[in-house]
């Protein structure tokens, strides 16, 4: 029973990342680089980015039983970075996309991050069913 509770309190702190990823990089390409409130939205931007691969790695850790839990925490884990994929991957396409009310720098910078965030869970998706481990 307490394996389920960790993995649905993973399955919350999923959620909150991914909407605290989406607004904060939404937030972020209104600020210049140099003031404190894009330091913030960065600093909002990468835990939540922790965040979200942690939740990925719990099912991964809890689910190591039998070759039936060990499959079904491969899945699950997928589709976590397969979400987090999609999201990422939004949040860079409207980063990197002009707007006559952005910060230049600041746009590019939230776009690359989000870009390089879709990267690393395209990395873990792969890294997940190779043999050995």
């Amino acid at each position: 029973m307490s394996i389920f509770l960790f993995i649905l309190l993973g399955l919350l702190v999923y959620i909150a990342a991914l909407v605290v990823l989406t607004r904060a990089t939404a937030r972020l390409r209104y600020y210049r680089f140099d003031e404190a409130g894009f330091l913030g939205m960065a600093a909002l931007d990468i835990v939540a980015g922790i965040l979200l691969f942690s939740a990925v790695a719990t099912p991964l850790v809890l689910l190591t039983g039998n070759n039936v839990e060990i499959i079904e925490g491969h899945v699950l884990a997928l589709l976590l970075l397969l979400g987090v994929v999609l999201v990422a991957g939004v949040m860079a396409w409207r980063s990197l996309g002009w707007t006559p009310s952005s910060q230049t720098l600041s746009r590019l910078l939230g776009g690359l991050y989000c870009l390089l965030l879709a990267v690393a869970a395209l990395v873990c998706m792969v890294l997940i069913f190779l043999p050995g481990r």
